[in-house]
C-alpha cells in the first residue's frame, strides 16, 4: 500500500514535468505531440518502484539507457520523436 502511494506521488510529478517539457518541445519543433503518450512515457523510468530488487534511481533512470532505446525512434520519426524523448528524460 505504501509503495503504491509513493509511486502515485512520483507519477504525478513526472507526468506533470513530462507533459510541460514534451509539449514545449513539440511547440518549438512545430510538431504535434500525443498527450497520453507523453504522460505514459514520463512515468516510465519510475517502473523500478514496482520491480522488487531494483534500486530507485538506478539503471532505469539513466539518460544513456533512454538514449540507446530511443535511437530507433529517432531514425524512424526524426524530430517527431524528440518531445517524447524529452518527456522520458
Amino acid at each position: 500500500m505504501l509503495l503504491e502511494g509513493v509511486f502515485k506521488m512520483f507519477a504525478v510529478g513526472h507526468s506533470s514535468l513530462g507533459y510541460l517539457t514534451g509539449k514545449a518541445t513539440s511547440k518549438i519543433l512545430r510538431t504535434d505531440a500525443n498527450i497520453p503518450l507523453l504522460l505514459m512515457l514520463s512515468v516510465l523510468p519510475d517502473i523500478d518502484l514496482l520491480i522488487p530488487g531494483l534500486r530507485h534511481g538506478g539503471p532505469i533512470h539513466s539518460v544513456m539507457l533512454s538514449s540507446l532505446l530511443f535511437i530507433s525512434f529517432f531514425i524512424l520519426y526524426r524530430k517527431k520523436a524528440i518531445p517524447y524523448f524529452i518527456a522520458v528524460i
